[in-house]
């Protein structure tokens, strides 16, 4: 289940919120902070992978991450996963 656990102000009260596991293109710009054109892009340089479900294109969330990942680090370095 792909869920985060927040702190909802002071206490010890936490919910848990319920993360999607696909996103359209659209959702996954807004998710990566990129644009719709540049999540295409990065379908047809096959540096991401999507899927279809009849006309429909999604992206699942492991995969945008994945992806994230791979952009190149500047600043500090950062450590390997």
């Amino acid at each position: 289940m792909n869920e985060r656990k927040i702190s909802l102000g002071s206490g010890s009260h936490i919910a848990a919120i319920q993360l999607p596991i696909a996103y359209t293109p659209e959702q996954a710009a807004a998710a990566t902070g990129r644009s719709r054109s540049r999540i295409f892009k990065a379908i047809k340089d096959k540096e991401l992978t999507a899927r279809k479900d009849g006309k429909a294109t999604i992206l699942e969330d492991n995969e945008l991450r994945r992806w994230v990942r791979t952009l190149p680090a500047v600043g500090r370095e950062t450590a390997s996963a």
